[in-house]
């Protein structure tokens, strides 16, 4: 497995490992090797920490093979993807967030963190540790980072929420949570690629 250039790709709440991973299926011939992996938003376990750690062993089981990682979370799986990269920031290569609610953000409202997070205490457990992580980040940490926000607006999540201050904070020119992140993971996939394939800054 040396050489291969893994990308463990995170499903959001609805956990759409079967359409994600036909829409990145191109991403193959730019050396890029997705994997689809769901972290069970709501499969019961309420337990964040418990996800986590089965992502974490799974991003060290390819480096011990000798793969380079790199890892896409998308909608509520952005906050996931965050924080085992805070947790292995050495063995990461680059982490992007597609429209992924990465903060707390408002706290009433359609948006609201309560709101958005009822369905999945995990999740809310994801966001408020990504919250505390990304204060930790070091400058180096948030270069390492791609952020991507629909640009005439979520209807799901804040774009404030998604943003990482002094990581690479891209738009794509849509509007809607479901349509902008299929749209940055084909139509407009290419800063993404070119973003992961690049070796150094």
């Amino acid at each position: 497995m040396r050489n291969v250039h893994t990308v463990i790709i995170i499903p959001g709440l609805g956990d759409e490992t079967r359409v994600l991973g036909y829409i990145t299926w191109h991403w193959k011939s730019y050396g890029l090797e997705p994997v689809v992996y769901s972290v069970g938003w709501r499969d019961g376990e309420e337990s964040f920490r418990l996800k986590l750690n089965r992502l974490v062993k799974l991003i060290d089981e390819f480096v011990k093979k000798g793969a380079m990682v790199s890892l896409v979370g998308t909608s509520a799986g952005g906050s996931a993807a965050l924080n085992a990269f805070t947790e292995r920031k050495n063995k990461i290569h680059r982490v992007i967030n597609v429209c992924g609610r990465l903060r707390v953000g408002p706290t009433t409202g359609l948006r609201s963190f309560a709101s958005k997070t009822k369905s999945s205490p995990a999740f809310a457990q994801s966001v408020r540790l990504c919250e505390q992580s990304i204060k930790r980040l070091a400058v180096a940490d948030r270069k390492k980072i791609m952020t991507v926000h629909a640009m005439f607006g979520d209807e799901l999540v804040p774009s404030e929420t998604t943003i990482i201050e002094g990581a690479n904070n891209i738009q794509v020119p849509t509007a809607e949570h479901i349509v902008s992140i299929g749209a940055a993971l084909t139509v407009f996939s290419k800063s993404l690629i070119s973003f992961l394939i690049i070796r150094k800054f």
